[in-house]
């Protein structure tokens, strides 16, 4: 008679390398998880229920759990909104800039893109499903979230929270001209894309901010020409440079882009220029939004 040793449950070690492992995803994502990557940590479904029904997990959609001793945060907050849409849904707009540091205020939506159509019972509140199939290279990894790229969530969280995420993302090199007019064109319906047209239709002019581009607008608005943006006058840039007739024309842009540094750099070029022998006009945001016919006459006057 053979005899058989019974079998043996497995090492304990693998279940505390699952539980770290687990833990340490928890951790890294603002204790949120999916079923696919508890799976991918090792867990089984039986495990991922027991945890749910020993309230160490929270269900708040199919397949979405929250850490019960997590707070929930911000962070937590959107990849909640982002899960419960789809586990492969895509976050955008001003979260998606939020998210990727584009910008420092946290939105009052969280938009959130989904190829699946229909509706969407569990969605967390204040999230915004948008309907739409987006280009690979429109997609990326952040934080293990998946989130729109920098050009297209530069575009859309434009549309959503103002012009100057744009501003800051082309001045501080997150993102280039050329790569948010192809976003652009890849997405020519959506939501606020008519007026973007026009405003990267400033942006190729020359034009820096959208002060600068309100004053391109206000020029060919009134057939003013033979103007340059951006073009250096005595080693200082200048916004708007009449070379024949020797006018400068300056924009001040929005009040929170001045400080005492700027200020500063500003009289300095203007001295510079007065003195060899240029006319400059200075402009402020106001001006342009609710004087621009005294913008017009003011330039007009000086270059004849």
């Amino acid at each position: 008679m053979v005899e058989v040793e019974p079998k043996t449950a497995p090492p304990r070690r693998i279940d505390v390398k699952v539980r770290q492992l687990v833990d340490d995803f928890l951790a890294s994502h603002d204790g949120v998880i999916t079923t696919a990557q508890a799976l991918a940590c090792g867990m089984s479904r039986s495990g991922i229920q027991r945890r749910v029904t020993s309230g160490a997990w929270i269900r708040l959609a199919v397949g979405v759990f929250l850490a019960a001793n997590h707070l929930r945060t911000l962070r937590g907050r959107v990849r909640i909104s982002t899960l419960t849409v789809s586990p492969e849904a895509t976050l955008a707009g001003g979260a998606g800039a939020w998210w990727q540091e584009l910008v420092d205020a946290f939105p009052p939506t969280i938009s959130v893109v989904t190829d699946t159509w229909g509706r969407h019972p569990r969605t967390a509140g204040g999230t915004r499903v948008i309907h739409r199939v987006l280009d690979a290279q429109d997609i990326s990894e952040v934080a293990g979230l998946r989130v729109t790229g920098v050009p297209l969530t530069v575009l859309e969280a434009a549309h959503e929270i103002g012009p100057k995420v744009l501003d800051d993302a082309l001045l501080k090199k997150r993102v280039t001209l050329q790569e948010l007019v192809a976003a652009h064109e890849r997405y020519p319906r959506r939501p606020g894309a008519v007026a973007m047209a026009t405003r990267l239709s400033a942006l190729e002019s020359g034009a820096r901010s959208e002060a600068e581009r309100r004053t391109v607008a206000l020029f060919r608005g009134a057939d003013i020409a033979g103007w340059v943006a951006n073009e250096t006058v005595c080693d200082h840039l200048a916004d708007f440079v009449f070379d024949a007739e020797k006018v400068i024309v300056e924009i001040d842009g929005f009040s929170y882009h001045r400080d005492a540094k700027t200020f500063q750099r500003d009289r300095t070029k203007r001295n510079a220029w007065i003195a060899a022998g240029w006319i400059v006009l200075n402009f402020t945001w106001d001006d342009l939004t609710t004087r621009g016919d005294h913008v017009v006459a003011q330039v007009r006057a000086v270059i004849g």
